[in-house]
């Protein structure tokens, strides 16, 4: 009877701590000392770990690129397929809502059916869908192609960051994480940088098409290597829910095309109504995920899970953090190829001070964060309000001096932006994985990059509109120094959360770790 009792007991419990909790001791230490992951290697096995994991990194990198070179080709889409500012903000938007949708629902497959399996399912997904985008003769075809890439992209990322979490011990799980953060933080810079440079050659397949085309590349190499990565068994045996996946997919991307379209289109009726759609799908998706768990039915996010004030904390921080990231990028492309004139080339170039800071910043993480412990997101946070608050008042007050004032000014500031942006992404990372338990690891990455691609897509959509809409009135220049004051809103508000954070019950030994993932401890 105890023995059935407990079984019953256990049933109920949410996914995230069934999963671990019916784990006996014996079972634990031999799956954990098979696999080397209780610490205790030697440095040398450790750093193999994160060396065999390298198609992990090209993999991020590719997923985070495929977004990011969407930013530069934007200014040249609307001459070319007769688009707006409105639908080139959908065609952006497109991606990242549908990597989105589909992030938590792969990290459940890829605790179920095998990570590696799932992750050169995405890969090979990624570069057919990449072929796919750069050879759209309309923009709804371009538009259904970037939904088909990110929902490639969400096959990927959860299975990478699972990986690293699960490869070696806390050592070797600190370095794979400090990794993946400038593997990512690459790819997002390089994606503007190498963008440009391909728009500016003189190709016969080159300018836009050929610089969505690249992003099939890193997808490519990733793949040749991923058959030889080590990975945990599936662990999990519970039904995705699809149905929960297609209801929240579709709401996002309600929400998003009317905020996309809706300044465009001057906010006719059927915009508005798509915002609300949106956001009443999403509150029933809520309410339903909430039904199931009470039911004992598989879900795709326990709202039990959320109870957690870190993960739910570090959550908030991310949308802040991604929004604000988001709309940066959209807009830094929009003012320097159509604002002040730049070619995608000289614009990519101007992006190398901030992108190398971000790289060198990212890889040094562990350091930095041994140096300043719990408060190195507050420290970052601060950092990043004075230079928005300097590249906003250089914005204004440059306005028709030319483009020369303003990219020396930013090539300045850049060193600031991008140590200040990585030293919040980085820890940011580890604290929200470090959060939930070990053995569901593909739902912590989901949850994770869920937030962050939703709020590039959200910040694109809301912040950029502003500055789409604002354009006219006050010219480029003005306008971007405006949507700067949003962002150093949303900068001052994540360092609230950071300093709420740091002062919780948990919040400072997790922070000092600076990325690394707690070990958890046997009942």
């Amino acid at each position: 009877m105890r023995a059935g009792t407990r079984r019953v007991r256990e049933n109920v419990r949410p996914p995230w701590q069934r999963s671990f909790h019916s784990e006996t001791r014996s079972r634990w230490w031999s799956e954990h000392q098979h696999h080397g992951t209780l610490g205790r290697c030697p440095p040398a096995a450790q750093r193999e770990c994160v060396q065999r994991t390298w198609p992990v990194f090209i993999a991020a990198f590719g997923a985070t690129y495929t977004f990011s070179v969407g930013n530069v080709t934007a200014p040249r889409l609307g001459p070319e397929l007769n688009a707006g500012r409105g639908e080139v903000a959908l065609v952006l938007a497109a991606f990242a809502v549908s990597f989105a949708a589909g992030l938590i629902l792969a990290g459940r497959l890829g605790d179920r059916y095998g990570r590696r399996r799932l992750l050169r399912i995405g890969l090979l997904a990624l570069a057919l869908t990449s072929a796919l985008a750069a050879a759209a003769p309309s923009l709804w075809w371009l538009v259904a192609a970037r939904l088909l890439q990110g929902a490639a992209s969400a096959i990927v990322m959860p299975q990478t960051l699972a990986i690293i979490q699960t490869s070696g011990g806390a050592p070797a799980q600190a370095r794979g994480l400090a990794a993946f953060t400038a593997s990512s933080g690459v790819g997002t810079v390089a994606g503007q940088v190498v963008g440009g440079l391909v728009m500016g050659l003189g190709l016969p397949f080159a300018g836009w098409r050929g610089a969505v085309l690249t992003s099939a590349i890193p997808s490519a190499v990733a793949l040749l290597g991923a058959h030889r990565l080590h990975v945990h068994p599936p662990n999990s045996t519970e039904r995705p829910d699809l149905g929960g996946a297609l209801g929240v997919g579709v709401s996002l991307l309600a929400l998003v095309a009317g905020l996309s379209l809706g300044p465009a289109t001057g906010w006719t009726w059927w915009t508005p109504t798509l915002v609300v759609l949106g956001c009443l799908g999403l509150y029933g998706f809520w309410l339903g995920q909430g039904r199931r768990e009470l039911a004992g039915r598989p879900v795709l996010v326990a709202p039990s899970s959320l109870r957690l004030p870190t993960l739910r904390l570090g959550l908030l921080m991310a949308v802040l953090l991604f929004a604000g990231y988001g709309a940066f990028s959209y807009e830094y492309s929009m003012l320097t190829q159509v604002g002040l004139g730049l070619t995608p080339v000289q614009s990519g170039l101007a992006l190398t001070a901030f992108a190398g800071t971000f790289v060198v910043a990212g890889l040094r993480m562990p350091r930095i964060t041994a140096r300043f412990g719990d408060r190195t997101m507050e420290l970052a946070a601060g950092l990043l309000t004075v230079g928005l608050v300097l590249l906003g008042l250089t914005s204004w007050f440059t306005q028709g001096k030319g483009a020369a004032i303003w990219i020396g000014c930013f090539q300045v500031l850049g060193v600031l932006l991008g140590a200040a942006q990585a030293s919040q992404y980085g820890p940011l990372v580890g604290t929200v994985m470090a959060a939930v338990p070990h053995r569901v690891a593909g739902l912590a990455g989901g949850l994770f990059t869920t937030a962050q691609q939703a709020s590039l897509g959200l910040g694109i959509a809301t912040i950029g509109g502003v500055f789409g809409a604002l354009v006219p009135m006050l010219g480029w220049e003005h306008a971007f120094a405006v949507a700067l004051g949003i962002q150093v809103v949303t900068t001052v508000l994540f360092w609230v959360l950071a300093r709420r954070l740091r002062s919780g019950p948990h919040g400072s030994s997790t922070l000092a770790r600076g990325g690394q993932h707690r070990t958890e401890t046997l009942d």
